[in-house]
């Protein structure tokens, strides 16, 4: 017998379950500059919504200059799980302060082929993409803005040293 191989659409699958990627039939929960995010995706997905294990999805469309701002969570680890594109991931340990230590702030290759976890109250900027596009799956309590737990906060702005850009 031969099957016939067809493209991978929201559609197309729907009789066998969910495509994991960016949800065309539905808009983003929050849209700025830089990225689209869809929240409370796992719920979508039927997977539960136990805190912490939710799965949202991002979509970085636009690569900015530098980034001038970052961001915790002081309530919930964050997992960064990458499905297209190559980009950098800007972090900076958790401090009890209102705003990151830039001094301490590493940038890490995200290529796809590792993903992350963030602890609870680890800074961060959304991933900087070396591709036109970059998308990721992300677990995380998709209550935090109801919470009140999504601290953004301006920093200096920041550049990456060029030898990173090209590996």
């Amino acid at each position: 017998m031969r099957i016939q191989v067809e493209p991978l659409t929201e559609a197309a699958f729907e009789a066998f379950g969910r495509v994991l990627g960016e949800p065309g039939s539905l808009p983003p929960d929050i849209m700025d500059e830089v990225s689209n995010v869809w929240l409370g995706f796992s719920g979508l997905m039927g997977i539960g919504l136990q805190a912490g294990q939710n799965v949202t999805f991002l979509k970085i469309h636009t690569r900015p200059d530098f980034y001038d701002k970052m961001e915790k969570h002081d309530t919930t680890a964050e997992v960064f799980i990458p499905m297209e594109g190559r980009s950098i991931l800007l972090v900076a340990p958790w401090k009890d302060t209102a705003a990151p230590d830039m001094r301490q702030a590493r940038a890490f290759m995200m290529d796809g082929a590792k993903g992350v976890l963030l602890h609870p109250g680890t800074w961060h900027a959304v991933p900087y993409n070396l591709t036109e596009t970059a998308t990721y799956l992300i677990l995380v309590d998709p209550t935090i803005i109801e919470k009140n737990d999504l601290h953004v906060t301006p920093v200096e702005p920041d550049e990456f040293d060029n030898d990173s850009l090209n590996q």
